[in-house]
């Protein structure tokens, strides 16, 4: 294994709940733009210490991050000691994790601050369904079964079976005519099509609210109405992408409304013994 380079994806989780992307294409969507550029906003990438720990689920995830904020908002990125500090609290011991049980802590209770609306499961190898999500809601997750030979790039010719004990988690961020664009190790690294297709073993698009603020829920193919009930039928919450509380009346409004109720009061008290 190369000492420059840490793997560190557990193997796929199956879950039967788990929501699915082919579900809620109502139609048939749009034919993807031919290239869609997700990544050329920012200027590096962090290795995030998946240098020297298996944290490549948690690093993939910060990449998520920073590619959403940064065509949404302002860019941040959590730091490269609070995605240790995370991941080393959740494998103690440096054994990787599991993208399911990730994603699902990411929706319920967030990672550094940041909860995601929600997530769904691409089909096994689908391009067509990879470019869709990643035009849809900018970054995809995938976890591979690298193969042992180039198991740490180039990803660009196919060459020997998947092995269940090179997992490996990268965000996709844009694709081309003949690949994806992927983020990993701190680099933007190019993956052809036929790479994705034979070593991916799950994928997922994750929703973030940063995302859907800035582009919108577009309708055009995507059910988000129903996605939004199948969650709330699945976690008991209101149906719906969770919305920020109003912000507090000002203390002027509050003084304001203080002393025009007491008039309303007195007036009324004038009026009743007169």
């Amino acid at each position: 294994m190369s000492e420059e380079r840490r793997l560190g994806k557990r193997p796929p989780k199956v879950d039967r709940r788990t929501l699915r992307f082919a579900k809620y294409r109502t139609r048939e969507l749009p034919v993807p733009p031919l290239t869609e550029d997700h990544y050329s906003r920012i200027a590096s990438w962090p290795v995030l210490s998946n240098t020297k720990y298996g944290d490549c689920v948690l690093a993939g995830s910060a990449h998520m991050i920073q590619d959403w904020t940064a065509y949404a908002s302002t860019e941040r990125c959590p730091s490269e000691q609070e995605v240790v500090d995370l991941y080393l609290q959740l494998s103690p011991n440096d054994e990787g994790l599991y993208i399911l049980d990730t994603l699902n802590l990411w929706r319920q209770s967030g990672l550094w601050g940041d909860i995601i609306e929600a997530f769904v499961l691409l089909d096994r190898g689908d391009v067509g369904q990879a470019k869709q999500a990643i035009h849809l809601f900018g970054a995809i997750k995938i976890g591979m079964s690298l193969p042992d030979q180039n198991t740490f790039g180039p990803w660009e010719r196919v060459q020997g079976p998947p092995n269940p004990s090179n997992g490996h988690d990268v965000a996709l961020v844009g694709y081309d005519a003949t690949g994806f664009w992927v983020v990993t190790w701190g680099t933007l690294i190019h993956m052809s099509y036929a790479w994705f297709t034979k070593y991916t073993d799950e994928a997922y698009a994750v929703l973030s609210k940063d995302w859907l603020n800035s582009v919108g829920e577009s309708d055009d193919g995507f059910d988000f109405a129903t996605l939004w009930d199948d969650l709330a039928a699945l976690t008991g919450e209101p149906p719906g992408p969770p919305v920020d509380p109003p912000s507090p009346p000002s203390s002027w409004v509050s003084f304001a409304f203080i002393v025009g109720a007491i008039a309303v009061i007195g007036f009324l008290i004038w009026r009743f013994v007169s």
